[in-house]
């Protein structure tokens, strides 16, 4: 993208001439609005694809939680129409983005149907008005450059009333187009723009920063600025909170409580770490200009000239690695980088600016090599990360600060998957030489094209790595919340009817009715429809009868009774056993059993032989193998103190441990999900394979004997290293000034 004049900008924000109301060359314009449409399409596709993913969730769990037939049978209906138009939608949708003509007719049909004031369609409507609005708040710093940037480049006063195919509304509009070949009904479609709100439009921000990056680049307006990006931390669960929709077993997974307080912790992370970065950079930079006022009556500064100097030195230390030498300390390389400048054959003194950048870089590098959450094998991986860092920054001196930068989000790469790295998860150390050997190769890079073309590299191969174990991660949550649901359910079910039957004297074989096949009915309604539902309470209201009959004494009353509840009881046992699976013949033959046993209690019958008989094995379809009254849990441990149990129990999901273990040596494994029936942590490696589950006693005994400790998260490595490095800075420590040392000696 090339050939645009650029005005000159007030300080208001607004041109200073009348360039923008002439047209660029059609040609100009029409390939700069394809290389960025083509570029928001590439970005757009993985959260569609997302996006479709939650709806069939979120459709499936309606489905399934509906308490009439003809409810879930629409909610299944819509879950197939999305199924099979998905693809249609997605290139629709695509397809239609950076076309005017689409983005006019979508107003011009929703201006129309605003019209009729159909009432599903209002909905609809305020229901897109609604995101778009959230959004254009929300994104206000960066969409008021972009609109002006449009204009420019499509060669109108204003894009207000006219608009542009980039604009919220264009997108939003675009899709509603796109989704009207879907036939379902209002509830599934409000939930589908719900979720294009959250998955597409969420990912709106770094996308419209780097539109912004781009134009200006090419001359448009290059002086408005692009905009800050706000940095949202996503939740270590968030794979989890997928739809609005979610089933007991997964909102379980990450309770809103937890979620709430991770996005709020980021937040304030995020908050302090600019602060942090300001601080120190001011510290840094009254400290260099101390050290250089007695240099400036020499050359004055070059800054370009010490900004190519410093470049090869970064290049040389680079080679040495790949070479086979190690690399110096960060303290090392601030020296060197800095002396390679002071001692070029051109002698370039650097600016204070970009010592103070060096400096402050080579004080927050130290502080990650030496964070104790690191591993010592993978401290010369991130030691590593730090010249193609030092390098950028020469150019750009904040972009430790910027969220969006790719750099910056590959030390958040880095920083998580070394944080999670044990010898068992990585057998040969494969992926640490890998990864280090990509470091090693963006380092020694002989320019900066190569070196970002190795870091967008790395970058998807680590990204790709960490969906990968989030998706492990996720199934292994699941099927442990499944057998966890299903352990409370057969637990709740025995404790209800040890009380039906207490400690009265009842006949084996009803005993045996109730405890076995009855029991198997009671704990697949109560995992359907809960503990509450009717149909449960019915389930118990049958086992109640039926022990209430064993104990009924011999009055005319009591034997009226039991007449009137056998048909009751029959149609009950036969529909019950019909759902969990039991043969026609099982079926047949209890309900006889059942018959002849209350013609006996009413007298009708002398005593059959099956009464007292032994029980058969659980081994008919369906039937428990084992009474979950019977299954004993491990002793607990004794003199747990109360202190660290209570900080085991406040522990959120994301938080890593070390486990001593004697055969792998130290494993590193993530809290992943806690049952909210019996409390037990399940925990994942960084493949996201489960390793172990744990009581949190237990826990707390290994935490107390030294077994298990708790390490700081990934999440805050880099947070905790400027937070060391403004701490060092603020003692005043001379052992630390590199760049004093350097100007010093120039």
């Amino acid at each position: 993208m090339a050939g645009f004049r650029h005005d000159r900008v007030d300080p208001s924000g607004q041109s200073m001439s009348d360039e923008r109301l002439h047209p660029h060359t059609t040609a100009t314009a029409t390939r700069t609005l394809a290389d960025l449409v083509d570029g928001l399409r590439a970005r757009l596709r993985e959260p569609l694809v997302a996006m479709f993913d939650a709806l069939d969730d979120a459709l499936f769990d309606l489905g399934e939680r509906a308490h009439s037939g003809d409810v879930q049978q629409r909610h299944f209906d819509a879950l197939r129409e999305c199924r099979k138009q998905r693809l249609a939608v997605q290139e629709q949708f695509l397809a239609a983005l950076g076309s005017m003509h689409a983005t006019h007719a979508a107003r011009t049909e929703s201006a129309e149907r605003l019209a009729l004031v159909d009432p599903d369609e209002l909905e609809v409507e305020l229901a897109i008005d609604g995101m778009a609005a959230r959004l254009n708040q929300r994104l206000s710093h960066v969409l008021h450059a972009l609109d002006q940037r449009m204009a420019v480049v499509l060669g109108v006063p204003n894009v207000d009333a006219q608009g542009h195919p980039l604009r919220v509304e264009s997108l939003c509009g675009a899709f509603r187009v796109a989704a009207e070949a879907l036939d379902i009904e209002l509830q599934a479609r409000l939930i589908l723009y719900k979720l294009f709100e959250r998955h597409v439009l969420g990912v709106l921000e770094p996308a419209y920063a780097e539109i912004n990056v781009r134009l200006a680049a090419a001359g448009v307006l290059p002086m408005l600025g692009h905009g800050r990006v706000r940095h949202h931390a996503t939740p270590a669960g968030h794979r989890h909170d997928a739809h609005p929709h979610a089933p007991e077993h997964a909102t379980a997974q990450q309770p809103a409580e937890h979620m709430a307080a991770a996005s709020g912790a980021a937040i304030a992370r995020d908050h302090d770490e600019h602060e942090m970065l300001a601080t120190l950079r001011e510290l840094v930079a009254r400290q260099t200009v101390m050290a250089l006022s007695a240099q400036l009556s020499s050359p004055a500064p070059d800054p370009a000239q010490a900004a190519d100097a410093m470049d090869q030195a970064l290049t040389q230390l680079g080679q040495g690695p790949l070479a086979g030498q190690p690399l110096p300390s960060p303290r090392a390389i601030v020296q060197q980088v800095l002396e390679g400048a002071l001692h070029a054959p051109q002698a370039a003194m650097p600016s204070a600016q970009q010592v103070a950048t060096v400096d402050l870089l080579g004080r927050v590098f130290e502080a990650m090599t030496g964070d104790e959450s690191i591993p010592v094998p993978m401290q010369p991986v991130v030691q590593a990360l730090m010249l193609p860092v030092l390098r950028a920054s020469l150019r750009n001196p904040g972009l430790i600060a910027e969220n969006t930068h790719p750099l910056r989000q590959l030390i958040d790469l880095v920083a998580d998957s070394a944080v999670g790295w044990c010898p068992s998860v990585d057998p040969g150390s494969r992926a640490l030489n890998d990864l280090q050997y990509s470091l090693q190769r963006m380092a020694g890079s002989a320019s900066a094209h190569d070196a970002d073309h190795v870091a967008a590299q790395l970058r998807a191969q680590l990204e790709q790595q960490r969906r990968r174990s989030e998706l492990a991660e996720q199934r292994a949550v699941e099927a442990h919340a499944g057998r966890e649901r299903l352990w409370q359910a057969r637990r709740q079910v025995n404790q209800a009817l040890v009380q039906i039957l207490g400690n009265a004297s009842i006949p084996s074989w009803v005993r045996y009715l109730i405890t076995r096949p009855w029991m198997n009915y009671l704990v697949l309604l109560w995992l359907r429809q809960g503990p509450t539902s009717p149909a449960y309470r019915d389930a118990l209201g049958f086992a109640e009868s039926l022990a209430w009959c064993a104990g009924a004494g011999t009055s005319r009353v009591e034997q009226l009774r039991m007449r009137a509840l056998l048909p009751i009881m029959e149609a009950q046992l036969q529909q019950g056993l019909a759902t969990v699976a039991y043969q026609d013949n099982e079926i047949g033959q209890l309900v006889n059993e059942l018959q002849q046993y209350i013609r006996y209690r009413v007298g009708d019958l002398p005593a059959p032989a099956f009464i007292e008989a032994e029980p058969p094995a659980g081994s008919a379809p369906g039937a428990l193998s084992a009474d979950p009254g019977s299954v004993e849990e491990q002793p607990l441990p004794q003199n747990v103190n109360p202190e660290v149990l209570a900080r085991v129990r406040g522990l959120r999901p994301g938080t890593w441990f070390t486990f001593a273990d004697q055969k792998a040596g130290a494993e590193r494994v993530k809290l992943s999900w806690v049952s909210p029936y019996s409390g037990r942590c399940l925990f994942v490696n960084r493949n996201g394979q489960k390793i172990r589950e744990q009581r949190p006693e237990d826990l707390a005994h290994a935490l107390e004997q030294g077994l298990a400790n708790i390490v700081d998260g990934a999440d805050e490595v880099l947070h905790r290293a400027i937070s060391h490095a403004l701490t060092r800075a603020r003692k005043g420590d001379g052992e630390q000034g590199g760049g004093e040392d350097a100007a010093r000696s120039a």
